[in-house]
């Protein structure tokens, strides 16, 4: 794993252009929080290979009463529903992924799918496509020069949670929010 000066100034860099991008809306916290997990989790599974559920679902679950507050303090609540069908929406399609084609996704990545598209979803329809599709080109992207620099016989098992967070804040900071 990344030395921890690594993990905090990567979430320190993330906190600033959040607030930077974000500012005062109430959405800030949650962005803040899936940051902080963000970091720590794609730092775990580059190392382990796992996205422990241990800090995938009280994540999850934070965010999800974040972005409740959130929604209370904007008074409006169509992004807490939009945030929830986004949710819904990635846990299907992923959930279609690891159970149609076991072996090609992993449990973890799956239920990560749950909480990126939670908050994804918060930032509107476009940031979920696009979040997800750079998550995906990102981590083909590394396969290939993986390949490219190892061979043929390259492993095709990297990490993919690490992309997806990535292809998540990168989504979320482009989004027009605020």
């Amino acid at each position: 794993m990344a030395p921890p000066v690594v993990l905090e100034a990567a979430t320190g860099v993330l906190f600033s252009t959040l607030a930077w991008r974000i500012g005062s809306e109430p959405a800030l916290f949650a962005y803040s929080w899936l940051a902080a997990a963000g970091v720590q989790l794609a730092a775990i599974d580059f190392k382990a290979r796992t996205l422990p559920t241990k800090l995938i679902w009280p994540t999850g679950i934070l965010l999800a009463l974040l972005f409740g507050l959130a929604a209370v303090l904007q008074h409006d609540a169509y992004p807490l529903i939009r945030s929830a069908a986004g949710m819904l929406a990635l846990l299907t399609f992923y959930g279609a992924l690891y159970f149609l084609r076991p072996g090609g996704l992993g449990g973890g990545d799956f239920r990560l799918s749950g909480l990126l598209g939670l908050a994804m979803g918060w930032a509107g329809w476009t940031a979920v496509l696009t979040g997800t599709l750079l998550g995906w080109l990102a981590a083909a992207i590394a396969l290939l020069v993986l390949r490219i620099g190892r061979g043929s016989d390259a492993s095709h098992d990297i990490p993919l949670g690490p992309f997806l967070i990535t292809g998540t804040l990168v989504a979320v900071l482009a989004s027009s929010m605020s």
